[in-house]
């Protein structure tokens, strides 16, 4: 299996190829990883003030744990993906699963802060390893004109996160308490895992193996376009959890009504669910207009929620409000897909190193936002949309006028990529993690990292 229609090497066939039923299926499960790992990591932000009144604790402390979570993130990641390399990709991903199963039972069962807190170190630990390996991965598992899209659907899961995930535990910890949603969504994750083991278990003999992050020697990371697109996202992230860790907290104010948060919520998950489909029809593309257009619509949305905060008619301010949540849903939904694949396309034979740095990138992101916006929230609750859009025109900026995106055609490519070529496979350029036709140049001990499967 390679991924492909079989019809795309055919005289005339000039379409990106497709993906088939078997590799939509295992994007779909690793999507579905991504999926309970972002409905964990943003857990608090639908029931912050619930958690606090429980616990004791005010609400900033609360906001602290999304904050916490991403200090921890960011330490440990590139250090734990370097230990995770010693062993297949697999075993990776199921062990950072299993931990996260732990730490939702342990928050099922949290009757005071610090148990809490040790909860989400724990799921923080290997989390950097998760997302550092689950694009590779994915992106291992299409030819390269396909990249995009395959980026686009695992990034699906975490958007999912936000239609379903962050409104329904929500919902549901409303209507059952926080601790039992928290066992709901650990009994959720026992299931994916049992899935993952599924869809990533070893082949039969010349079947093809697991993706490997680097199909060739002598390919080079280009280093430096990495950490300007990893500094790029990461004030993009920070403008972005800056204010949506307080997103309760945010909109009950705007709107005049708690209720109003849930609803939000979905209209923001739903949102994210357009921008993920259109970012990964365009992402392949087009990925510098693509960009471009997700910032100005990032920018649009927290500068509407900055009007929504000024005195203003019920009706007007909850109009201006859903207009706001929908542009900055959606927009950040499909940013996700456009940098990580930029990241992608820059990492040349080191994928899985590069996509570690971006998650400690955004994990740093994640911290710096959600601390910030604790500081702000003790002035005025309008502050946090006002830095929000101060740092998101800032982003918008350089991606207009820097261009840190690559584009995606093979102009645009490291030189090294552009040269490497797979005598097996007709001459046909290699995406990092592409094998066609099953062939890959991986290394003699099982991958290019010398993993054993």
């Amino acid at each position: 299996m390679n991924g492909t229609d079989p019809g795309a090497d055919r005289p005339g066939a000039d379409r990106p190829a497709r993906i088939d039923a078997r590799t939509a299926a295992r994007l779909a499960t690793l999507a579905a990883a991504a999926f309970v790992y972002v409905t964990f990591e943003v857990f608090p932000v639908g029931l912050l003030q619930d958690m606090a009144d429980d616990l004791g604790v005010p609400a900033g402390r609360i906001g602290l744990l999304l904050s916490g979570y991403a200090v921890v993130a960011a330490v440990v990641t590139m250090p734990t993906v370097a230990l995770a390399a010693r062993v297949s990709r697999r075993t990776a991903l199921l062990v950072c699963l299993l931990v996260l199963l732990a730490a939702e039972l342990m928050a099922a069962l949290a009757h005071d802060y610090p148990t809490m807190v040790t909860s989400r170190v724990a799921a923080a630990l290997t989390h950097g390893v998760l997302w550092s390996l689950i694009a590779p991965e994915a992106a291992g598992l299409v030819p390269r004109e396909r990249v995009g899209t395959a980026t686009a659907a695992v990034f699906g899961g975490a958007t999912l996160a936000s239609i379903v995930g962050s409104p329904g535990t929500t919902l549901i910890g409303q209507l059952i308490g926080w601790r039992a949603t928290a066992l709901l969504l650990a009994l959720a994750t026992a299931a994916v895992t049992g899935a993952l083991a599924w869809a990533l278990r070893r082949r039969p003999e010349g079947g093809p193996a697991e993706a490997p992050a680097r199909t060739g020697e002598g390919v080079r990371m280009d280093r430096r376009a990495v950490l300007t697109l990893c500094g790029v996202a990461l004030v993009l992230v920070t403008a972005h959890f800056l204010s949506y860790t307080y997103f309760s907290v945010l909109v009950a104010g705007i709107t005049g009504s708690a209720g109003s948060v849930v609803t939000l919520l979905t209209v923001f998950g739903l949102a994210g669910a357009a921008g993920t489909f259109l970012v990964g029809r365009h992402n392949d593309t087009a990925p510098r207009r693509t960009a471009t257009a997700t910032m100005t619509a990032f920018t649009a949305g927290v500068g509407l929620l900055l009007l929504g905060s000024a005195p203003l008619p019920g009706a007007v301010a909850a109009a201006v409000a859903t207009v706001a949540v929908a542009l900055w849903g959606g927009a950040f939904a499909a940013a996700g897909p456009v940098f990580q694949t930029g990241i992608m396309r820059l990492a040349g034979d080191d994928a899985d190193r590069a996509s570690s740095i971006y998650v400690t990138g955004f994990q740093i992101g994640i911290a710096s936002g959600s601390a910030l916006g604790a500081a702000l929230l003790d002035g005025s609750p309008a502050w946090l949309p006002a830095v929000s859009t101060a740092l998101a025109t800032a982003v918008l900026l350089a991606v207009t006028l820097r261009r840190p995106i690559p584009e995606a055609n093979p102009a645009g490519a490291p030189e090294a990529v552009e040269q490497q070529r797979s005598p097996s496979a007709g001459g046909c350029q290699l995406l990092p993690g592409h094998r066609p036709g099953g062939v890959s140049g991986v290394h003699p001990r099982g991958d290019a990292q010398g993993r054993r499967g």
